[in-house]
């Protein structure tokens, strides 16, 4: 079976609705990892996603501000092997729009690259841009996303 990490993200969120709110983390992880492997999914996996998830809460102490609000990001080649243009534009879209800051791009960005997923399309960074907003509370930009930003489905390009 050909998965990723990112499949066992889509699978545990589409089916897993047996989370307890009494259980430990341990128990509830435990709970999780034995439902995943029931589907098939490889031990692996499971703990990439599992790594994945947590590291959502991380502090990205590293993230220097930025020179100048109007300074301009360049991705690394390392950054579009995962990113493709379409992906990229999207997401210079979204800082321009105010619903991504320069820590929460970043981000984004991190988590993307985790994932080292071959298939990455612009709807699974959405997917990713949406686990990263809901993750930080403090910022009150998720309404803005889940609501959508073009009623007609296009991507903006910016040049």
């Amino acid at each position: 079976m050909k998965e990723s990490t990112l499949e066992v993200l889509f699978y545990l969120f589409d089916n897993y609705s047996e989370m307890d709110d009494d259980a430990t983390p341990n128990e509830d992880r435990e709970s999780m990892n034995a439902y995943l492997q029931g589907a098939g999914f490889m031990p692996g996996e499971i703990n990439r996603a599992f790594n994945w998830l947590e590291s959502l809460g991380d502090e990205h102490q590293g993230v220097l501000e930025p020179y100048s609000p109007h300074s301009l990001r360049i991705f690394a080649q390392q950054e579009q092997r995962w990113l493709n243009t379409e992906c990229q534009s999207y997401l210079l879209f979204l800082e321009k729009a105010g619903i991504l800051n320069y820590e929460s791009r970043e981000q984004v960005i991190d988590r993307v690259l985790a994932l080292e997923d071959p298939d990455f399309t612009l709807d699974r960074l959405k997917w990713v841009i949406l686990m990263v907003l809901v993750n930080r509370p403090n910022e009150d930009n998720s309404a803005l996303w889940t609501e959508g930003l073009t009623l007609d489905g296009t991507t903006p390009v910016y040049h």
